[in-house]
């Protein structure tokens, strides 16, 4: 049920109790209402009675005075007046006025019982007069009365709920439009807007979701800027080590080649000395190279794996494909403790996920990829990459011999693991899963 749906629901369950406890109430009042008005009609009734018994042993003619006097009650409202002979029958009974219908129930609710009155008649031979309280005809006016009521109350009800219907409509039509441009921001449409209207504490909350959106899309231009720099400086890291590639390492490859050469020339002509000189400027070359080497392994070595811990460099490589391929879809569960994971288990798997993801999107086109890193209860990490894509085997040319899956083998193999690459279900896709003892130390 909506908020406006649940906030006039309730008025008007509030409205119409109220419109049930006045119906009471009126009810009640009428009732004593009515009690009082009989109670006062008998009352007269027996004055009258007795008035006209004070005369009576003064007529002439007894009988006709008593007709007489039962026919003066003929038309009254409240009160039948019924002449009772020595055996108990009715001599004379006086006209009521015609009474408007009411429902039983309504005459059951508000009526009242009052005894009725029997007054002998002096001197008269055992004959009596009887007054009966009757409350019909002030029972039919109470039920109009109560049907006018009624038709205020329900009136009332049904126009308040109404206005509160659009009242409440109207104040809470802000937050259709708040809720609109949640879902818009939430799919990334930054450039969101709300109008700041309605009551004071709406107007705040629209005014909060625009702050909000500014702030979202400051920090998403803030994030795209820090990718787009990141991508060059990878680019420019690659073109760098690829330069120094060519410019250091391969000229000083080609001098020991040249070197080893010239070596073999002067130990065949008995050049010992000079032979001695070149092996010196070889171990110079294979020195500066060594420590290019390590220089280019340093830089090539995540920052992230170090600073940060595995689950970082993970996502750091995630972020990197999924930039590229916004059209995959990428799920990362990382549930293994890396306080109890070694160095060497960490960048293992970090390798295993590197070459996996790699392959699963150069080769498989896939639509989703998940990778999983977690710790069994026998202290191995488990570290699996899978794909639902059609393409060549998740190692990265596995037939045509390529070096991927030869080094996903074996750095698993060096951390004292397992590797295993399986078909997908169905034959969608693969699965690389790699076993290794969380503590392993690097083996030969």
């Amino acid at each position: 049920m909506s908020l406006r749906a649940r906030i006039v629901s309730a008025i008007a369950l509030v409205l119409l109790l109220s419109a049930v406890a006045g119906a009471g109430l009126a009810a009640w009042r009428t009732q004593q209402a009515l009690r009082e008005e009989l109670s006062a009609a008998m009352t007269g009734g027996r004055q009258t009675v007795a008035g006209a018994f004070e005369d009576l042993p003064r007529s002439d003619h007894a009988p006709r005075d008593l007709a007489q006097l039962i026919a003066a009650f003929d038309g009254n409202r409240h009160v039948r007046a019924t002449l009772v002979g020595p055996g108990g029958g009715a001599m004379a009974v006086s006209a009521m006025q015609p009474a408007d219908p009411a429902p039983a129930w309504f005459a059951e609710l508000v009526g009242t019982d009052l005894p009725p009155a029997t007054l002998p008649v002096p001197g008269g031979g055992g004959e009596a007069v009887v007054l009966s309280a009757v409350p019909a005809n002030d029972v039919g006016a109470a039920w109009a009365q109560f049907l006018d009521l009624m038709l205020v109350l329900g009136g009332a009800f049904l126009l308040g709920s109404a206005l509160v219907w659009l009242t409440v409509g109207r104040a809470l039509r802000p937050l259709a439009d708040v809720s609109a441009a949640l879902q818009r921001i939430g799919s990334g449409d930054y450039r969101a807007r709300v109008a700041a209207d309605g009551p004071q504490e709406l107007a705040r909350l629209s005014q909060g979701v625009n702050e909000m959106a500014e702030r979202l899309a400051a920090v998403h231009a803030r994030n795209s800027a820090l990718e787009r720099q990141l991508l060059t400086l990878q680019d420019e890291e690659r073109a760098d080590i690829a330069r120094d590639l060519h410019d250091e390492i391969g000229p000083h490859l080609f001098a020991v080649n040249m070197d080893a050469s010239l070596v073999s020339q002067l130990v065949a002509a008995g050049k010992a000395d000079e032979a001695a000189a070149q092996v010196k400027a070889i171990q110079a070359s294979v020195g500066h190279m060594q420590r290019l080497v390590r220089d280019l392994l340093a830089r090539l070595r995540p920052a992230q794996l170090v600073e940060l811990g595995l689950g970082a460099a993970i996502d750091d490589l995630v972020v990197f494909w999924r930039a590229r391929h916004p059209e995959i879809a990428f799920e990362v569960s990382m549930a293994a403790d890396e306080d109890a994971m070694g160095e060497t288990a960490r960048e293992a798997v970090y390798r295993v996920v590197q070459e996996g993801l790699n392959n699963a999107v150069r080769h498989g086109r896939p639509r989703r990829v998940e990778i999983a890193v977690s710790l069994d209860g026998a202290g191995e990490v488990i570290a699996r990459v899978s794909d639902d894509g059609a393409g060549a085997a998740a190692g990265g040319g596995e037939r045509e011999g390529g070096f991927g899956l030869l080094g996903m083998r074996e750095r698993v193999a060096a951390a004292h693991g397992r590797l295993t690459i399986e078909r997908g279900a169905a034959g969608q896709g693969w699965t690389v899963l790699a076993r290794l003892p969380a503590l392993a130390e690097a083996g030969a």
